[in-house]
């Protein structure tokens, strides 16, 4: 094994020791794996399954997910086309699934080769006749049959089922990924999501020919002792979809194959996953938790993605088609975040195949995009193919984006039209249908919420009331008013909130850790009640040499929050590394779950001042400052976020925002609480397109939206949650 191979394993060993898997045993598992994947006759299996034409309940992006799998398996890990199986809507029945699982995998499969098995849809429990009372996970194919008392039995697949023929495969290098839910909460929406767990409670039993198919499979000689799963959700959760602008996928699948678009060889697959995690944790705030599901404890994680592409550059996406004589390429960008994605019309891409060709986009459906090859400094009149990877290299963004309210369903119609009405009079704030994307839900507190606020000697007072709620029908803290308040008088109060979040969802259009390439890193250690580092981002792209230290960890086979926990009133601090060899500029923002903007600086009353003050190369400063009490965890219980943008240009229009409108807070902690958080935001995106300019005017384009250049500027964001 060479030299550089081994270096990049011993640093995934020395990361993954943080959560139970010694460096030895993954050195050796590594050099397994490396070397199998290297053979030329191994070979990369995929069966991907989606089904959204359900009888009775109907999905809209598992189809979707399929697309996204297949994309992400061929552009970025190198799977032939002719060797990825697809099984959508009335072709993914119980029979044609599983006998494609025989025959395009268990047949086909060698030891040594990958094997990938996907299943976007409906989940639900069944019960054995043998053992009443006792409930199976099953997957809901597309001919879903309605039990009836005289007949129990469904054409649902079993997920020990599924359990069995991964692990009779001939290959350990196997994995199954399940993006649906077994439980049925009793409705089939939550907020934005729609849920993927068939709408009924069940009396099914599994058909007869399931049962003797399992029984086939469990006879197999050399069954392997554990099969490897990631599972979109706990085994009592529910695994959500959402619809974007343009489309709809699971949570899910699009974060795991977001995250793997821009994965590369120095992070393993359990950061990759973690992300995804941490992700689908943040949009569905902890109701949806992925896991990864491994029954055998001492059994490794079976196919590590970052060994698939060893060689390969992180990526946001590929051409799939040229066109015009080369002049016009289709574009696949599973890598990009969807709210950069719903923007990103005017944006550039660059081949990371040369150092020459540039891509203007065009237009987008979808994940899918057009671009035009731009002439001019860096034009190296080759003729480009399909399969080559892009990477974002200007990111535009509209100067007037602002925030999408959906009104919830249970609001009378009268409600909603005085609703929106008022939004309506709210600049740059826009009320759409309950099932539309948005950034926020607005509708009437549900007396269970309102019963904590009030007390329990004043039932009388508890009556219905408007407030703001997260995409996930979780109330927004301190957004509730009071009883009998009317429609557009609750719009009015709410303004302010309704500012901040908007202001809040500019600063994370900003956040570029997959395609930044400037050289910086931030780590998040707690002061109290112990000392320790417990998270860390960089730029993927940047390609620093610097070994990240370990970090407090748990098991691969742990189903506790990704995210992190932070007690209310603990102190925490950030230490902000410039592994660059030019001076960078930062600025530091908190959220806490009501949605209030905050700015740190290191030192007290002067914090704001010193943004103006940049870290030098190879220097660090740490976030308050070395020796004092760090960052006092406050405000409501929920889900808080922290972002750390550096730049190679000062934050002079930011300064003078903050300088303007500002309330220092109480304690003497240096923190601020925005009164005007927009005109921050604002500013933060004006000083970041100035400092763009240079790289603008290279690539030789012209626009007045907002146009940044991705090597001058990282946004890195922490996300932690108060308890």
């Amino acid at each position: 094994m060479g030299l550089k191979r081994r270096e990049f394993l011993q640093q995934a060993g020395r990361m993954l020791a943080a959560i139970g898997i010694s460096e030895a045993l993954w050195l050796r598992l590594g050099d397994r794996y490396l070397e199998a994947l290297a053979q030329p006759t191994a070979r990369k299996l995929a069966l991907l399954v989606g089904v959204d034409k359900y009888p009775d309940s109907p999905m809209r992006g598992c189809v979707t997910d399929v697309e996204l799998q297949r994309e992400l398996l061929i552009y970025r890990f190198g799977f032939v086309p002719s060797d990825i199986l697809t099984l959508t809507d009335a072709q993914a029945t119980r029979e044609n699934i599983e006998t494609a699982f025989v025959t395009h995998l268990s047949e086909q499969a060698k030891p040594g080769d990958v094997v990938v098995f996907h299943f976007s849809g409906c989940g639900s429990r069944v019960s054995l006749a043998e053992s009443p009372g006792i409930m199976q996970n099953s997957l809901v194919p597309a001919d879903d049959v309605l039990p009836l008392l005289a007949n129990r039995g469904v054409n649902d697949i079993l997920e020990e089922t599924l359990l069995l023929l991964v692990r009779s495969l001939a290959t350990e290098n196997a994995i199954a990924i399940l993006d649906t839910s077994y439980t049925y909460p009793g409705f089939s929406k939550n907020g934005n999501f729609r849920i993927r767990s068939r709408p009924r409670p069940t009396i099914g039993e599994p058909s007869l020919a399931e049962l003797t198919f399992a029984e086939g499979v469990k006879s197999r000689p050399n069954l392997r002792p554990a099969a490897t799963v990631l599972a979109a959700a706990a085994n009592s959760q529910i695994a959500a979809e959402q619809e974007w602008n343009g489309f709809t996928a699971g949570l899910f699948t699009y974060a795991l194959a977001q995250t793997l678009w821009w994965a590369t060889p120095a992070s393993s697959f359990s950061v990759s996953f973690s992300r995804a995690a941490g992700n689908v944790e943040q949009i569905t705030e902890l109701s949806q938790q992925p896991q990864i599901l491994n029954h055998d404890l001492t059994a490794p994680l079976a196919v590590n993605f970052s060994n698939l592409m060893f060689n390969s550059p992180a990526a946001d996406g590929a051409v799939t088609a040229v066109e015009e004589g080369g002049k016009t390429v289709h574009l696949w960008l599973g890598g990009l975040s969807p709210g950069v994605l719903e923007c990103c019309a005017g944006s550039v891409f660059a081949l990371d195949s040369s150092e020459g060709d540039r891509l203007l986009l065009r237009g987008r459906t979808g994940l899918s995009a057009k671009a035009q090859v731009l002439d001019g400094f860096y034009r190296t009149n080759r003729q480009l193919t399909a399969g080559e990877l892009v990477r974002e290299e200007i990111r535009v963004l509209p100067r007037n984006i602002g925030l999408t309210v959906a009104l919830d369903s249970g609001l009378e119609r009268i409600e909603r039209v005085d609703a929106t009405s008022a939004f309506a009079t709210v600049p740059q704030v826009a009320a759409v249908g309950s099932e539309q994307p948005a950034d926020c839900r607005f509708g009437r507190v549900p007396e269970t919420s309102l019963a904590e606020t009030v007390s329990a000697h004043e039932p009388g007072l508890i009556q219905s009331r408007y407030g703001l709620f997260s995409l996930a029908q979780i109330l927004i803290p301190d957004t509730q008013g009071d009883g009998g308040e009317a429609v557009k008088v609750a719009v009015q109060r709410l303004t302010p909130q309704l500012k901040a979040l908007q202001a809040g969802k500019l600063l994370r259009l900003t956040v570029n850790e997959g395609s930044s390439r400037l050289k910086v890193r931030a780590v998040l250690a707690t002061l109290a009640p112990q000392a320790l580092a417990v998270g860390q981002r960089e730029p993927v792209r940047a390609g620093g040499d610097y070994r990240l230290e370990p970090l407090r960890g748990e098991s691969e086979k742990s189903v506790r929050s990704r995210i992190l926990s932070v007690e209310k009133g603990s102190h925490f601090q950030y230490v902000l590394y410039n592994d660059s060899d030019r001076p960078v500029y930062f600025a530091v923002f908190g959220s806490d779950s009501a949605g209030r903007l905050s700015v740190l600086g290191p030192e007290g009353k002067d914090a704001v001042g010193v943004m103006s003050r940049a870290i030098a190369p190879g220097e660090n400063l740490t976030v308050p400052a070395a020796g004092a009490v760090g960052w006092a965890v406050s405000g409501s219980i929920g889900l808080a976020e922290t972002l750390i943008i550096f730049s190679e240009s000062p934050f002079a229009q930011t300064l003078a925002a903050i300088e303007a409108e500002m309330q220092q807070t109480r304690d003497a902690l240096p923190i601020r609480v925005l009164l005007n958080p927009l005109n921050v935001a604002r500013a933060v995106l004006e000083d970041l397109h100035a400092a763009s300019i240079p790289g603008v005017q290279k690539v030789g384009i012209s626009t007045d939206d907002l146009a940044l250049d991705v090597n001058v500027w990282a946004t890195l964001s922490f996300v932690y949650r108060v308890v």
